[in-house]
């Protein structure tokens, strides 16, 4: 007898669909993965290159630091010709004190007596045997003692000779390690050169004036001079800045600074003119021809500082004693000697060592005599009643 099977009951489409379809995905899915990983190591490794890379280059200190607000005009790049021009010329350029003796002159009653003055100019250390060049008005006929400043110190000098038609002159110190200036050609100078004038202006050491040249080959009217084609410039020329140097922007003399115009004594500004350098530069050459370098055991090649003694005190200029002189203290600055010697505001300085003091242009000058480090006795007045103290006296 025949066996009878059940059939199985058939599977409905829509099931056979959802199979397949979820078979589908699977393979997908895996094919993704195996992709993912794949793409993963390689930007894994790329980003390390490049982590590398950037630590490397000091990029992320940067952006770690703190960020630093600075003005814009600050972040613009600033040209150093200027500063590497002067800090150059400084070497050579010195001040130049002549003192003159008092004179006895006519007066109404009788007669009178000039007490002696002091001139400043400035000169160009042209070698390193402590030759200098300057202006001949900077050194009077009757200079009876010439110093030259150079740096922090001063130097004894003797006068060698000088041309009083070319306004030039020569003085000598003696000196070691004197750096010599750097000459420029005068005659390939053009107008429109920018140019620097350094000098002592009012006995203000190693000041610089900025300009350009002006005119080239400006002639003077003057009849006593024989120096015709002047440099003109725009950089100021003040008293003292004559016989100094007029350099470029390389630190190259290219001219002596030597006046400026005046309209009816009064000085006009941006108008000054210099002895060009060729025409300095050979009568340099003829006056230091004649030169006994013998004489120079007349002087001292021993320098002197010319550091100013601060005693820390302001003096009241308005106050004028009826009864009795001095100059009275207005404040004493905080950390000096005068504050650490006790002075207080209201005490009256009568006396500095052995000079009577009649107001602050006394003070001043009985001070220039001393150096920092100078013990020194000071007599003042305080509540009616006098009192004197020793003073160390500081830069």
């Amino acid at each position: 007898m025949p066996t009878i099977r059940k059939l199985d009951a058939e599977e409905p489409s829509e099931v056979a669909y959802y199979e397949g379809y979820h078979r589908g995905h699977l393979d997908t899915a895996k094919m993704l993965g195996r992709r993912s990983l794949m793409y993963l190591m390689i930007g894994a490794f790329f980003g390390g290159v490049l982590v590398f890379l950037v630590a490397n280059s000091g990029v992320l200190d940067r952006l770690a630091a703190d960020k630093v607000v600075e003005d814009p005009a600050l972040t613009q790049e600033r040209p150093k010709q200027y500063v590497n021009a002067i800090n150059w010329a400084k070497r050579f350029t010195v001040g130049i004190v002549a003192e003159t003796p008092e004179r006895i002159v006519p007066s109404g009653t009788g007669s009178a007596r000039l007490p002696g003055q002091s001139h400043v100019g400035s000169g160009i250390i042209l070698d390193d045997q402590g030759y200098i060049l300057t202006n001949a008005h900077v050194i009077p006929s009757d200079a009876r003692k010439l110093n030259v400043v150079l740096g922090d110190n001063m130097y004894e000098a003797r006068f060698v000779g000088k041309r009083e038609e070319y306004d030039l002159a020569v003085i000598k110190i003696v000196a070691d390690k004197l750096v010599p200036a750097t000459l420029g050609d005068s005659d390939k100078v053009e107008q429109g050169d920018v140019v620097v004038a350094i000098g002592s202006p009012y006995g203000l050491n190693y000041t610089a004036t900025e300009g350009i040249v002006s005119y080239v080959g400006r002639r003077s009217e003057n009849a006593s001079t024989l120096v015709r084609n002047y440099l003109q410039t725009s950089a100021a020329i003040n008293p003292g800045n004559s016989g100094g140097p007029l350099i470029d922007l390389t630190g190259r003399v290219i001219g002596i600074n030597t006046w400026k115009l005046r309209d009816q004594g009064e000085g006009t500004d941006s108008i000054g003119f210099a002895i060009p350098i060729n025409v300095a530069r050979r009568v340099y050459e003829a006056i230091i021809g004649a030169d006994d370098k013998a004489r120079d055991d007349t002087i001292s090649s021993v320098p002197r500082s010319i550091s100013t003694a601060f005693l820390g005190v302001l003096i009241d200029s308005g106050f004028r004693p009826e009864a009795e002189q001095g100059a009275l203290v207005k404040e004493v600055i905080y950390g000096t000697a005068a504050e650490e010697a006790g002075l207080k505001p209201g005490d009256l300085i009568t006396r500095v060592e052995g000079t009577n003091i009649d107001g602050l242009d006394e003070l001043k000058t009985a001070l220039a005599s001393y150096q920092p480090g100078d013990r020194i006795k000071v007599t003042y007045t305080r509540n009616g009643s006098a009192h004197t103290i020793e003073v160390t006296l500081r830069e």
